[in-house]
């Protein structure tokens, strides 16, 4: 009896997959655990494995949608008949309906001479005349149009198919605006110091400035536990565990790998965790675990030249940190003016949960811990 291949359930929130592509054809000899298809969710691809030795059959379509669970494949014993699988009938033909008759075509003798001389179906032309009757005038407009050099052929749109990952993003960022009421506050800091750090700590590890954020953030949550709660029914749940979400750009969208424990991290841990991360979502390797389950997140654009921006809070969480890029510039320092590397930090947070004071304490958290970096050290 055949076995069915199933679409797996790949987290607690995935209803439905696409089976993106099959790696061995229909009809095809596969042994037990051999790789025979890869499906995707909202979030990651996965590679689905045969459940038994024998002949794979398809019963989904690439790029097909299958709820989870539902069958998308068979492995059968060879000369097997998987009746789920065979054609239906035709259905029988429909009796055919005689033609209505000829609708008589009204025009003029003198247009009716001129399309018999160009060979023009006067079926193919609108009257103008009383009745709808054909003119000549109308024919000689058929014919100069005819004449007229047809338009250009449009190019081919490059169509994106808006399924997975897009829209996952779609879905999740439209929730996001619907449900809470998102405020974004901003703060500019003197990022000096921590770009003098970097460049010292670079020999020992790689490290980026997002790497230094995200430590920072972390540092502040413990101060700062609302920024790192969550809504649940009528109840605010400050969560212990400090998760952090750290977005990462994909060809096809926006991905979020998460740093977990990063408060209990190292800054040089929390370096490899992110680079680690960062490869295994380019690689499209990441697991399910990995890519859920944040508490805050952190989403850095410095690197496109953007200065400020609006980030949108990933939900369930209730805040998010935009990073902006680090530009030199005159600044007051210390009763001088002199040139200092500047840097711009936007939190968007939910206003239901957290007002404008406390977040703009740990906002400041944030600024002190950057602006001393070595703090991040402690």
């Amino acid at each position: 009896m055949a076995v069915k291949v199933i679409m797996p359930k790949l987290g607690m929130a995935m209803t439905e997959g696409t089976v993106v592509k099959w790696l061995k054809p229909d009809g095809a000899r596969v042994e037990k655990g051999e790789r025979i298809a890869v499906v995707m969710s909202k979030k990651i691809t996965y590679e689905v494995e045969a459940p038994a030795s024998g002949i794979l059959r398809h019963a989904a379509a690439e790029k097909e949608v299958k709820a989870v669970g539902e069958v998308i494949g068979y492995i059968a014993e060879p000369g097997e008949v998987i009746p789920e699988l065979e054609k239906v009938p035709a259905a029988p033909p429909v009796a055919e309906v005689p033609a209505p008759p000829a609708k008589e075509i009204l025009a003029t003798p003198a247009a009716k001479r001129l399309a018999k001389e160009h060979g023009i179906d006067l079926s193919q032309i609108t009257g103008t005349g009383p009745g709808g009757r054909i003119t000549e005038k109308d024919v000689m407009a058929f014919i100069e149009a005819r004449k007229a050099p047809p338009p250009p052929p449009r190019p081919p749109a490059k169509v994106i198919p808006f399924i997975g990952m897009r829209q996952a993003i779609a879905e999740r960022m439209t929730q996001s605006l619907q449900t809470m009421a998102q405020v974004t506050i901003t703060t500019e800091i003197d990022a000096t110091e921590l770009v003098r750090m970097r460049e010292q700590l670079k020999g020992e590890f790689e490290l980026t400035y997002t790497d230094m954020v995200v430590k920072a953030a972390a540092m502040a949550l413990k101060k700062h536990p609302l920024l790192n709660s969550t809504l649940i029914g009528e109840e605010i749940h400050l969560l212990d565990e400090i998760h952090i979400g750290v977005a990462v750009a994909l060809e096809g969208g926006l991905i979020v790998p998460v740093v977990r424990n990063a408060d209990k991290k190292s800054l040089k841990e929390i370096a490899a965790e992110t680079r680690r991360l960062a490869e295994g979502a380019r690689a499209g390797t990441l697991t399910v675990d990995e890519v859920t389950g944040s508490t805050f997140t952190v989403t850095n654009l410095g690197m496109y030249g953007v200065d400020t921006f609006t980030p949108i809070i990933n939900p369930p969480e209730v805040a998010i940190l935009g990073v902006g890029r680090i530009v030199e510039k005159p600044a007051c320092y210390q009763g001088q003016i002199v040139p200092r590397a500047m840097m711009c930090l936007s939190l968007t947070f939910d206003h239901r949960i957290v007002d404008g004071a406390p977040a703009a304490e740990f906002l400041r958290t944030v600024k002190e811990l950057l602006e001393n970096p070595y703090r991040l050290l402690l």
